[in-house]
């Protein structure tokens, strides 16, 4: 699914930017550790393009459904901020393709990020597991998609994004199987 794909990474990224701001703003006092939970439930409508996959042709259209995120973070700073956050994301989707066929799915990713600033690391493992339906309703198959990311950054200019430049390691794995 192209949102998968696409949408870990960046979303990743993006939750690590969130749980930093949270952490600056939860530490109380100098130096000592602050634990936490986190969590956010919001609806997700994207465009997809899966005609590169086993789909074919054809499998262009739009995904919607809700994501869950809960996990739990520990920090400590100042001086240095160090931090851990762990969690699940869970999203319940439909897929909609423009030659009338559709995929009911549910997709969970476990992520971590870590840092000691300015070296930070964000890691994911998605399983995403759908029913492919034809456009009368007729179940067609299953579609399942494994995804692995990890990237390492210095983040040079503070603001928590792996920059150009900034990179030290970077894996992107992405297999979507049709059975």
């Amino acid at each position: 699914m192209e949102y998968s794909r696409l949408g870990s990474l960046s979303g990743i990224v993006a939750l690590t930017a969130a749980v930093l701001s949270l952490l600056v703003l939860a530490a109380t006092s100098y130096g000592r550790a602050q634990v936490g939970t986190f969590q956010d439930q919001h609806p997700v409508f994207d465009t997809v393009d899966d005609t590169g996959t086993c789909l074919g042709p054809g499998a262009t259209g739009t995904i919607t459904g809700t994501e869950t995120v809960v996990g739990h973070f520990t920090e400590t700073g100042p001086p240095a901020l160090n931090f851990d956050a762990h969690g699940t994301s869970t999203f319940v989707y439909r897929t909609d393709y423009v030659d009338g066929r559709y995929i009911l799915g549910t997709s969970v990713e476990h992520f971590k990020s870590t840092g000691n600033s300015p070296q930070l690391g964000d890691s994911s493992v998605t399983r995403d597991v759908g029913t492919l339906y034809g456009p009368t309703g007729q179940r067609l198959g299953q579609v399942i998609v494994h995804a692995v990311t990890h990237v390492v950054f210095r983040d040079a200019n503070g603001n928590f994004q792996p920059d150009p430049g900034e990179i030290t390691a970077n894996v992107d794995h992405f297999r979507v199987t049709c059975r």
